[in-house]
């Protein structure tokens, strides 16, 4: 009888701990399925402001596309209308050709450096020349660069240097503060902005300030949280997704603010 009754009662227990083995082992099935749905809908926020930062810097690019494609147009022009036993013509259309190359070269740079820039980035972390990141981010910020009259001075970067960080989700991060400074310095005289590098051991820091009327202090407060922002028809998610950005690269984004700008700090490890 006791043995019979020790066996009923494993059997319960059993049968018990079965289903909660099952409960628990579908709990983590939900868990590991939410958070892969979790891991995408962050990428395709991350996408979505890069193709918002996209759209914002398409028309600069188009009018640095026009430029040299006018001017490509008159030296063709100009090097067929010459007669070939024209004194000096075979130097002159010598000369129109080589223009024509460099700036050929030139649009192919840029519209690289747009493909690049639009196309959605892998999550793996790796060396990055930080020059070549910096540079690309410049380039693409030209036209606002002008159109907002601001002075832009960036330090002399060892083209050797090499962070670890996705070099088109870096590029990321720094067109949209470039963007963010240009836009605070709207109606600023003498507006500039300065990209500052230091080394501090086996981490670098690239510092982006400007001479702007600075962060109220309510924003500086929260900064990195979601919807918070400062301009009229802006999200609030630009600086929150370039702070996971930093984050995920085992670095750090911070901000300074005073009344003469604000600056804001990404911190980076270096790459052995």
């Amino acid at each position: 009888e006791y043995r019979e009754r020790l066996e009923r009662d494993v059997a319960t227990r059993t049968e018990a701990l079965s289903a909660t083995n099952d409960r628990l082992s579908k709990e983590i099935r939900e868990r590991r399925n939410a958070q892969r749905r979790l891991s995408r809908l962050q990428a395709d926020l991350v996408q979505a402001n890069k193709l918002a930062s996209l759209g914002q810097i398409t028309a600069g690019v188009a009018h640095e596309i026009n430029q040299p494609v006018a001017t490509i147009r008159v030296l063709a022009e100009t090097a067929a209308s010459q007669k070939p036993s024209a004194r000096g013509a075979k130097a002159l259309i010598a000369e129109n050709l080589s223009a024509i190359i460099r700036m050929c070269d030139r649009l192919g740079h840029i519209t690289g450096e747009l493909r690049t820039f639009s196309r959605k980035a892998s999550s793996e972390v790796e060396p990055v020349p930080l020059k070549e990141a910096v540079d690309s981010s410049i380039l693409l910020n030209e036209s606002r660069l002008r159109d907002h009259r601001v002075s832009l001075r960036c330090d002399p970067i060892d083209p050797q240097l090499r962070v670890m960080a996705s070099r088109v989700r870096l590029e990321q991060v720094l067109v949209n503060l470039l963007q963010n400074a240009f836009e605070a310095l709207d109606g600023v005289p003498d507006a500039q902005v300065r990209l500052s590098l230091s080394a501090d051991g086996d981490q670098v820091r690239l510092r982006v300030a400007d001479n702007g009327p600075g962060l109220p202090p309510q924003v500086q407060a929260q900064l990195f949280t979601p919807f918070v922002t400062t301009k009229p028809k802006g999200l609030g998610l630009g600086l929150v997704i370039a702070h996971d950005i930093l984050r995920d690269f085992g670095g750090a984004l911070s901000a300074e603010s005073s009344e003469t700008g604000a600056t804001f700090i990404l911190t980076l490890r270096k790459a052995s």
